[in-house]
């Protein structure tokens, strides 16, 4: 997808797609909480999409501006607020397919939880491959 030359491209593309991801679904989370009431999962959902959503602000800049501190920044706050997502919505899954009894349901939701876990992924490899090959000088 992304050669050694392009990592710095593929970190602004990520950002983007970051931001892109965490607008539509925080938009649709906070939709949800304004007509359903208060859930905890779905609040602790749309806070992490808020920090994933300002952490790629912060990788944008530190990949135009080549700090590896910036880059560490979106690593740690992807990987764990990604984690965070990924088990709040196994969570969310759960208790919904529980109460359907469809046999659809459940695929689509394991589905959706394997596209989390390859954007979490995505999400952290470039950028660390990024940081790793500006903290060897190959970009100085």
């Amino acid at each position: 997808m992304c050669g050694k030359s392009h990592l710095q491209n593929c970190c602004i593309y990520i950002g983007g797609l970051a931001i892109i991801f965490s607008l539509v679904e925080f938009g649709y989370r906070t939709y949800q909480l304004a007509t359903r009431g208060i859930n905890k999962l779905v609040l602790g959902i749309v806070i992490c999409w808020l920090l994933i959503f300002l952490a790629a602000i912060v990788l944008i800049v530190g990949a135009v501006k080549k700090k590896t501190l910036l880059l560490m920044i979106w690593v740690i706050v992807s990987l764990v607020c990604g984690m965070i997502i990924i088990i709040l919505k196994i969570i969310i899954y759960s208790l919904y397919f529980s109460n359907n009894p469809y046999v659809t349901y459940p695929i689509v939701g394991v589905c959706l939880i394997i596209l989390l876990i390859l954007m979490v992924f995505l999400f952290v490899y470039y950028p660390y491959a990024y940081r790793h090959e500006l903290r060897e000088g190959l970009y100085r």
